[in-house]
C-alpha cells in the first residue's frame, strides 16, 4: 500500500514539473489579478459605446468583437460564446459573468491600443481547485 502511495505521488510530482516547464505564447499572466474582482458600473449610454463597437485584432492571433443587440452590448472571442458587458469607466468593460475584461484607450491620432483579460481556466492549484487568475492579450 506504501509502494501505491509513493507511486502516486512521484507521478504527481513528475506531472506538476511537466506542466510548469511547458512552453508560453503570446499571453501574460497577470499576478494578483482576480476574475471575481467587484468593478463599479458606469452608465455607457449605446451611442458613446459605438465609438468601441468592432473587431480587434489580438496578440495571440485572436480576434475580439464589441457590439450591441437592443440596448445591451457584448464581446466575443472569435469562436467564443457572447459575453454581456458593462461599462466600469470610460474605456473599460467587464462581462457580467466576469469571464472577459476589456480595456480600450483610442488616442487622437486614431490609433487604438488595449487588451483582453480572460480567465486562465486551465490552471489548477495543489488542491484541485481551478486558478482565478486571469491571463492579459494584448491588441495587435
Amino acid at each position: 500500500m506504501k509502494k501505491i502511495a509513493l507511486l502516486s505521488l512521484l507521478g504527481l510530482l513528475a506531472f506538476t514539473a511537466t506542466a510548469q516547464s511547458a512552453p508560453q505564447d503570446s499571453m501574460v499572466t497577470i499576478s494578483g489579478a482576480k476574475s471575481g474582482v467587484a468593478e463599479p458600473m458606469r452608465s455607457m449610454p449605446v451611442d458613446e459605446f459605438n465609438q468601441f463597437a468592432g473587431s480587434y485584432e489580438l496578440a495571440n492571433g485572436s480576434s475580439v468583437a464589441l457590439f450591441t443587440r437592443g440596448l445591451k452590448k457584448y464581446a466575443a472571442l472569435h469562436g467564443e460564446p457572447w459575453h454581456e458587458i458593462v461599462a466600469t469607466s470610460a474605456n473599460s468593460f467587464v462581462a457580467k459573468d466576469r469571464q472577459l475584461k476589456i480595456d480600450i484607450y483610442r488616442e487622437d491620432n486614431g490609433l487604438v491600443h488595449g487588451a483582453v483579460y480572460i480567465p486562465k481556466n486551465d490552471m489548477q492549484t495543489a488542491d484541485g481547485r481551478t486558478s482565478e487568475q486571469l491571463v492579459k492579450v494584448a491588441f495587435h
